[in-house]
């Protein structure tokens, strides 16, 4: 507390110089938060998440595949079917959570990728297992892979 931001490069500094690098390093990062005297965090939750929303013809079937999806024996089954998708070695399904609004079912998968960001491990993983929901729910409509659940 009470430090100066002065001599920390904000103004005219060469962004090339870092591209591919450090993004921190323009506004001084965690050497800012160091010299201003610390902080403290902790982590309550890590995981990288995809909203898929699909459709069906009545709100009837939008509470079976709901009914589905969150029966612990199927989910087991739809963890090996996302890590089946070999993006990658480290994406793991962890949950999926369903909201109903008529006949439309928003779903927010839940996952942990390693050390990645991880969007697109996670995307694909999504993708294998609407593919495979599909062989139970033809009538499913995907209305998009980022509903905003």
């Amino acid at each position: 507390m009470g430090q100066s931001l002065s001599g920390f490069p904000l103004d005219g500094f060469d962004y090339d110089s870092i591209l591919g690098q450090c993004c921190e390093m323009p506004v001084g990062g965690c050497k800012a938060i160091h010299l201003s005297g610390g902080a403290t965090s902790i982590l309550l939750k890590d995981g990288m998440t995809r909203a898929p929303v699909v459709r069906f013809s009545t709100a009837k079937r939008a509470a079976e595949l709901k009914l589905y999806l969150e029966d612990p024996d199927n989910f087991e089954t739809l963890v090996v079917i996302f890590k089946s998708c070999k993006s990658s070695r480290f994406a793991r399904l962890q949950d999926i959570k369903c909201a109903i609004a008529g006949k439309n079912l928003y779903l927010r998968f839940t996952c942990s990728t390693g050390d990645a960001m991880g969007m697109n491990m996670v995307s694909k993983g999504v993708q294998n297992v609407l593919d495979f929901l599909q062989t139970y729910f033809p009538d499913m409509d995907v209305i998009g892979i980022s509903g905003n659940f």
